[in-house]
């Protein structure tokens, strides 16, 4: 009794799914055959590029198509290889001065030939339709960092290193000839009291390709200190016969330098002047003084005094 409730039962549930069946495969058909807009990606590629010609901005690799028909073939589309991908041959769209164009009317052409007569185009999206290319032109330029890199207070960065410290650039030769530099993506790297190493990109320059498209940047951070050096002055541009002489003989010199240079901050490799033709140009009772020479290395150096007194004796 209870096999045969059983096999009852399962006859009714396959008879159910069978009608199912049936229902949901009108009710898709059925569906199939109303009209909608559905969007599709589209590649994009330049074919035939002469064995001169870098691309040095391609097209987009996707635009986006925005088809209406019916559901059935919209479907279709969606699994064939129609709307894959469609090729561009260089020739038929570079123009003169490195710059290649293709608009939405000849995309749009394009796809008229591959769909149904019964498809509208409704829209083909783009953010831009250029690519640029040159003959293989290049050069080397140095990379320029933007925006803010600064040290926390009392630190200061000794050397800023790239690596590399220039890149190539491509282009057609109009362009190439005004670039100079490269600009690192604007950085924002304040408070800094160590070295560090920081890979950054590289901003785009329409046109040109730029390789590679990102660097390391290295900042050598110091803490800083103050010493203070007793530096001789010496007088110049004294004319014959008359000799000048200034009171103090040395003056100090107070040098903001990193812990590291510290030891090797010495009198000798500063040179504090007093000029004769200051004087003669604007006499006054004292005379002014100011670093003429200084090392490599220290982040600035002061006097603590700029106006000395002197004398003047003819012989």
């Amino acid at each position: 009794m209870r096999n045969s409730l059983l096999l009852f039962s399962s006859k009714e549930f396959l008879i159910f799914c069978f009608f199912l069946t049936v229902s949901a495969t009108f009710w898709f058909l059925s569906t199939l055959n109303d009209t909608y807009e559905k969007e599709y990606p589209l590649r994009i590629e330049v074919t035939d590029i002469p064995r001169n010609i870098v691309i040095t901005e391609p097209l987009p690799d996707t635009i986006r198509v925005v088809l209406r028909d019916k559901g059935y073939n919209l479907l279709e589309y969606a699994f064939n290889n129609t709307l894959r991908t469609i090729h561009l041959r260089f020739a038929h769209y570079a123009k003169s001065g490195g710059k290649g164009n293709i608009s939405s009317n000849d995309i749009q052409k394009i796809l008229k030939s591959r769909t149904l007569e019964t498809t509208s185009i409704i829209s083909v999206k783009s953010d831009r339709w250029d690519f640029y290319y040159s003959y293989g032109e290049m050069k080397k330029v140095p990379i320029v960092v933007e925006g803010q890199v600064l040290p926390a207070p009392d630190y200061f960065i000794t050397r800023t290193v790239m690596t590399p410290d220039s890149v190539s650039v491509y282009a057609a030769s109009a362009a190439l000839d005004t670039i100079n530099a490269v600009y690192t993506v604007p950085q924002n790297i304040v408070g800094i009291k160590e070295s560090s190493t920081h890979q950054v990109a590289l901003q785009k320059i329409t046109g040109a390709r730029i390789e590679p498209t990102s660097v390391r940047m290295s900042l050598i951070a110091e803490q800083m200190t103050e010493v203070t050096i007793s530096v001789p002055i010496k007088t110049i541009n004294v004319p014959e016969g008359v000799t000048l002489k200034t009171f103090p003989a040395r003056v100090d010199v107070k040098v903001t330098v990193g812990l590291s240079n510290m030891a090797k901050i010495k009198p000798e490799l500063f040179t504090v002047v007093a000029d004769y033709t200051d004087l003669s140009a604007a006499p006054d009772d004292k005379m002014k003084v100011k670093i003429m020479v200084q090392p490599q290395g220290i982040v600035r150096a002061t006097l603590k005094t700029s106006r000395v007194d002197y004398i003047l004796e003819n012989y």
